[in-house]
């Protein structure tokens, strides 16, 4: 994740979920979570390095435009949030699906990939599908099958990104 700590802490009610929604993964597999609960600056941290990375991806775009993109990916610094199912309140987690031997299952693109390939449902509109995009597809199945049957909500620009507001 982006914080130095190497704690990860999230709100006692959606680290409850999320353990529910581990033990609906198929057996022997597990999270391995990048990010939960998380500071301001971390989260100003995270806008400066994806504004960086958009800039060098999309260089004729102009910087209103470059920031718009970056809040698709980014939540805004707001000084005070308080929905409890956000990164700052420590009800959103970021993660990803390990199989028996730890090794993250196939989802496509990285975290924090920066493109409309990181949407949780991209694979289901495409056709035909290549062998990659298929386990894709299935492995992010996977992952919104458990998740929701936790109680998470998606964050459709993202697969790993997950809220939990109760």
């Amino acid at each position: 994740g982006w914080s130095k700590s190497p704690t990860i802490l999230g709100r006692e009610s959606a680290v409850k979920a999320l353990m529910k929604a581990r033990s609906y993964l198929p057996k022997g597999y597990n999270f391995k979570v990048w990010d939960f609960k998380r500071t301001r600056d971390v989260q100003l941290l995270i806008i400066d390095s994806f504004m960086k990375r958009l800039k060098l991806l999309h260089p004729k775009l102009s910087d209103r435009k470059i920031m718009n993109l970056v809040y698709t990916f980014a939540a805004r610094p707001y000084k005070v949030v308080t929905d409890p199912g956000t990164h700052r309140n420590g009800g959103a987690v970021d993660l990803t699906v390990v199989d028996k031997l730890g090794v993250e299952l196939y989802m496509g693109t990285d975290h924090d990939h920066l493109t409309v390939v990181s949407a949780l449902d991209y694979y289901e509109n495409i056709l035909p599908l290549n062998s990659f995009e298929k386990e894709a597809r299935k492995n992010r199945r996977v992952l919104k099958k458990v998740m929701l049957k936790a109680g998470f909500t998606p964050y459709a620009p993202e697969w790993w990104h997950w809220d939990y507001d109760k």
